[in-house]
């Protein structure tokens, strides 16, 4: 617990006369309909709603004292004046839960794509390491899909240390980095898995986008190490923002690299090579875009100061979040393969990876509404190049209509290109697939992987692709491998 008069100090302000700094802090809340007595409640701006309508409200909940950007009328409670509300947020959090940061190896990881793979290979990696993935997100019901507002990220990271963790991985989403979720903690190593297209709904630019990831690496510690990709050609904003040189990793060429790959169907083999030698991988998991997020847990790993014969070994027992290429095995000889792949790079990545192996290639997919438009056509326009079967369909519309994100989807098909399909209802086109697949096809569902609900105009709704195919007769893989 943390007194009143701590929080004026941490936040750079005073208390306003008569107030009583040895007043307990309870709780930090930012959401006036979940105040609890004794609680600051933190006055947010935000997109759609401002923070400071609902002072009154929680102060009549039992807000004990008000941090805002601008003072309200008296309402009989201390109030704190800041300049920017969130960064208060997140100063005070970490003074809330004792900086635990500081008493573990943090770890961000930030990309466009690969961010859950990378963390929950870093789970594995690192020892006694927890983490925090979109698929954990999900699992909390939090609001928040990648990154949880500061006092959440503090708690877990705090509890991570009471339950003797000696490291914590966890996502940075460009959009809690530009809100400020992440400041506060100190980062033993940041990870950068590379940037394509997504959120310019928010951002506006890639520009603007990728200083918003490039936040994380400002939050480096004394020592603190940077890792890329080689060849990265933000490397040096990256630098710039670091001050230091980045640890770098790929195939064939970085400070981690790998040599002599063999991928195969589901896996592949290759030497694990750094400045302190050279190891054999025999790597569980499929695709070249994997061995790309293993390179990174790896070389994270290894600036972290692992052995590398440890990381090698612990390499070959990986596993992949859930949701992330899983495989259900089709009773006519086919497969399906569930991915949470939702922008034009990662849904290329896959279809790509799996084009070799199929006979026949069925792609599911749509895309999320109240996002970024510009995307749709260009994820169109990948599938078309790589799919014999496209069935467009929904992912999480929200409020937008579906049939029109669609239309914005085939707009991206070259004219002459493959077939394709709309069925809007998710389970339709699924089963519609399951249906067309027959010896040798692969399905690739994209989009939700392993998310449970599905947005829509009339809000959530229960949705699984991976019970869909289920109930449709097929079976996981790996109870079968």
């Amino acid at each position: 617990m943390r007194s009143l008069g701590a929080l004026a100090e941490e936040l750079g302000t005073r208390l306003p006369e008569g107030a009583d700094a040895g007043h307990e802090v309870r709780g930090l809340a930012w959401d006036s309909r979940c105040v609890r007595p004794g609680e600051v409640f933190f006055a947010l701006p935000g997109r759609r709603e401002d923070g400071h309508a609902f002072i009154a409200e929680a102060v009549s909940r039992g807000a004990t004292a008000v941090v805002c950007e601008h003072p309200p009328a008296d309402l009989g409670v201390p109030v704190l004046c800041v300049a920017d509300g969130r960064a208060a947020l997140a100063r005070a959090a970490a003074l809330f839960y004792d900086y635990p940061s500081r008493k573990l190896r943090a770890v961000g990881v930030t990309g466009t794509d690969g961010k859950s793979t990378v963390v929950h290979l870093l789970r594995q990696l690192l020892p006694a390491c927890e983490a925090l993935t979109t698929v954990d997100m999900a699992d909390m019901g939090t609001t928040c899909v990648t990154t949880p507002e500061a006092p959440d990220l503090q708690r877990i990271a705090a509890e991570a240390v009471e339950r003797g963790a000696s490291a914590f991985a966890f996502e940075a989403s460009s959009i809690g980095l530009d809100q400020r979720r992440v400041d506060g903690m100190e980062l033993a190593a940041a990870v950068f898995t590379g940037l394509g297209r997504d959120h310019l709904d928010y951002h506006g630019s890639l520009e603007k986008y990728l200083a918003a990831k490039l936040k994380l690496f400002g939050m480096l510690g004394p020592g603190g190490k940077a890792v890329l990709g080689a060849g990265e050609p933000h490397r040096s904003a990256v630098r710039d923002v670091c001050d230091s040189e980045p640890i770098t990793f790929g195939v064939g060429v970085g400070d981690v690299r790998a040599e002599n790959v063999k991928l195969r169907r589901w896996g592949g083999v290759f030497s694990l090579v750094t400045p302190g030698g050279r190891h054999e991988v025999s790597l569980p998991v499929p695709g070249e875009h994997n061995l790309r997020n293993a390179l990174a847990a790896a070389a994270c790993s290894w600036a972290l100061g692992e052995p590398i014969d440890d990381t090698a070994a612990r390499l070959g027992r990986v596993s992949l979040p859930p949701g992330r290429w899983t495989r259900i095995r089709h009773p006519r000889g086919a497969e399906a393969v569930v991915d949470y792949a939702h922008t034009p790079e990662a849904l290329g990545v896959m279809l790509s990876a799996l084009r070799p192996h199929a006979r026949r290639l069925i792609a599911v997919f749509g895309a999320n509404g109240e996002a970024d438009p510009g995307k749709r056509p260009l994820m169109g326009r990948v599938a078309a190049r790589w799919a014999d079967l496209v069935l467009l369909t929904a992912d999480n519309p929200k409020s937008e209509d579906p049939h029109r994100i669609a239309r914005q989807i085939a707009a991206g098909f070259p004219d002459g290109a493959g077939q394709w399909e709309t069925h809007v209802d998710r389970r339709t086109a699924v089963r519609r697939a399951w249906e067309l697949a027959d010896l040798g096809d692969i399905i690739l569902v994209a989009g939700k992987g392993h998310e449970r609900l599905q947005w829509t105009a009339d809000g959530p709704q229960p949705y699984s692709d991976l019970d869909v195919l289920c109930s449709l007769g097929g079976t996981p893989a790996e109870r079968l491998d």
